[in-house]
């Protein structure tokens, strides 16, 4: 790329993330890298940006893809022009192809999960589910459920996410969830049912009495009462006390942790951020334990106290990514 030797910086880059892309597709032109160091050397403010970048595309290669937000393509108000000219040469029958692969992969579990789905929930999204029976189910955010009221039944299949029930008592038909490999069954009680994955489910009772029984009937059921809690992981069904006060606490706008990973709190924090994405850096910081409440009504915030916890720190690497690092 050339233009035509001129001296001033008037037609180039303002910003080192432009600089960034620039320097990457023309590193050979000599021109670009001779205006990019007067651009850097104009004011100590560009040179800071600059080194921020570095830093940040730097940590960016260092994080697995799948922790990455869905990119958006705003890269595209950076050189419109350049963009404009490459377009033509490429075949629309790629691009096509192209868009709906990333369709496809982008909706195709979503849509499924609709099809399953009676209700659904979006990010920092709670909703109060009035069931037929008098009993009632309080969603987390990025939660769905399947309801079956017929004939007598009362069944609720937890297809992602959280809930917290209020079950209206009846003797003669038990309530019954199924989350992943477990089945749920009670007849009048609090509990929270939390689905991390199909073989990891979290089970606490706040009231009354549950049945918890893993779906391959290879064991026998745990009864948990008020304060007990089972969890399914590795295939084996754990159990463990917990103030009954704190089972679906996150009803209220409040996340209590025990003794948890900080990256598990992140994650619990991450439903409730309107967009991007929260994530931690470093294996070591990832597994630090912590104890402690955070405002479920304040996640950037929440997120912030957690990091101040473990002398680490907080900057946005994107604006749809969040980085906590050491």
């Amino acid at each position: 790329m050339s233009r035509n030797g001129r001296d001033d910086l008037g037609d180039w880059p303002r910003r080192a993330v432009e600089w960034h892309i620039l320097l990457r597709e023309e590193d050979n032109d000599p021109d670009v890298v001779r205006h990019f160091e007067m651009w850097r050397a104009a004011d100590p403010a560009c040179d800071a940006e600059w080194r921020d970048v570095v830093r940040t595309m730097g940590l960016l290669k260092a994080i697995p893809d799948e922790a990455l937000p869905i990119p958006v393509p705003t890269m595209r108000t950076y050189w419109k022009k350049r963009w404009k000219r490459r377009l033509p040469k490429i075949g629309m029958g790629v691009l096509t192809s192209t868009a709906i692969a990333g369709i496809m992969v982008l909706i195709g579990p979503d849509m499924v999960l609709r099809w399953q789905a009676g209700y659904l929930t979006g990010r920092q999204e709670t909703r109060i589910l009035e069931l037929a029976d008098g009993s009632q189910a309080t969603l987390a955010p990025e939660s769905a459920v399947a309801l079956d009221f017929l004939d007598g039944h009362r069944h609720v299949r937890l297809l992602k996410g959280e809930a917290l029930f209020t079950v209206h008592h009846d003797t003669e038909h038990p309530f019954s969830v199924l989350a992943g490999h477990l089945t749920i069954t009670d007849v009048g009680t609090v509990f929270d049912v939390r689905l991390e994955s199909r073989h990891e489910t979290t089970v606490g009772v706040r009231e009354g009495r549950v049945s918890v029984q893993e779906n391959s009937l290879r064991s026998p059921p745990v009864i948990l009462d008020a304060g007990e809690q089972a969890q399914l992981r590795d295939h084996h069904l754990y159990t463990s006390t917990i103030e009954p006060g704190e089972v679906g606490l996150w009803s209220r706008g409040l996340l209590v942790a025990h003794d948890q990973p900080v990256a598990e709190v992140a994650a619990v924090l991450q439903h409730y951020i309107p967009h991007g994405k929260l994530f931690v850096y470093g294996e070591k910081l990832r597994a630090e334990r912590v104890t402690g409440t955070y405002p479920l009504t304040e996640p950037e915030k929440a997120f912030e106290t957690l990091a101040e916890g473990q002398k680490a720190r907080v900057f946005h690497a994107t604006p749809w990514l969040t980085v906590m690092t050491n």
